[in-house]
């Protein structure tokens, strides 16, 4: 595997993240060095004004280490396929480590699976390993290379769709002290003609930086009521979930990431 190969993946990762932005609300409002939105006076005193997210990226880039995982669950009736797909995505600075994983998952209702598909990647350093149906691509890459793909991550933006927020209260996830808001998505529907049966959800933000800690929004819609056998449906889950927040990282490459590592050395060694 080449170095382009890396970064082909690493396109990859960008294109399908890119894609979950269809999801895309507001603009949040501007931050400055550290992040965050707010001065130190205002962030110290609750509020029930409404905080929108700073962008993944910029909150992601202010912390040292973290876990972040998005699900988005599907189902469609007319094909009668659930479609589950989650990425994950984890750095560690100290290390300069990341893991990315992609896992897609298509079902019926009753759960046969109909494909799987789940692709890992570890980045430690300069090398990196592509993970896939048990097997392992390693390569050494260049610094050019992963200068590349550092820029790429840098590129990620997710903004989930935020419509209505209401203010609930402050919290603690993941450690962290949050404020949390309600919102209800009021803007679809109309084009299709579906009713709602619901599209509501809720999101937490970092009271110290404005980033997203945890993020969910459910959906049903369907062309007529609940118990009609023509009524068409669909049901949507998207969450986005922050965790082990600036906690000690361990990411290491995986046994067969390590066989890979020696096959690769013995195969250009000197003769």
């Amino acid at each position: 595997m080449t170095n382009w190969r890396i970064t082909s993946m690493a396109m990859v990762l960008l294109a399908a993240t890119v894609a979950c932005s269809v999801l895309g609300g507001g603009e949040a409002p501007e931050a400055g060095p550290d992040g965050s939105t707010a001065t130190p006076a205002e962030a110290d005193e609750p509020s029930d004004e409404v905080i929108l997210p700073v962008s993944i990226n910029q909150g992601l880039a202010s912390l040292d280490s973290y876990r972040m995982t998005y699900t988005n669950d599907v189902y469609d009736s007319v094909a009668d396929e659930r479609s589950v797909i989650t990425f994950t995505s984890a750095r560690d600075a100290n290390s300069n480590a990341t893991y990315t994983s992609s896992e897609s998952l298509t079902t019926t209702e009753d759960y046969q699976v109909i494909t799987s598909d789940i692709e890992e990647q570890y980045v430690i350093g300069s090398e990196a390993c592509i993970l896939q149906a048990g097997e392992a691509q390693f390569t050494a890459m260049s610094d050019m290379a992963r200068e590349v793909m550092d820029l790429f991550s840098r590129a990620i933006s997710i903004n989930p769709i935020i419509e209505n927020p209401a203010y609930a209260g402050d919290d603690v996830i993941s450690g962290v002290p949050v404020r949390t808001y309600t919102f209800e998505i009021t803007s679809i529907g109309a084009t299709s003609e579906s009713e709602v049966e619901r599209a509501d959800g809720h999101y937490a933000v970092a009271i110290d930086g404005n980033y997203l800690v945890d993020y969910r929004l459910d959906m049903e819609l369907r062309t007529g009521p609940e118990g009609d056998p023509d009524s068409e449906y669909s049901i949507s889950f998207f969450e986005i979930t922050l965790d082990e927040i600036n906690q000690p990282a361990d990411i290491a490459f995986p046994e067969a990431c390590q066989q890979a590592s020696l096959f690769s050395q013995d195969e250009f060694a000197p003769e």
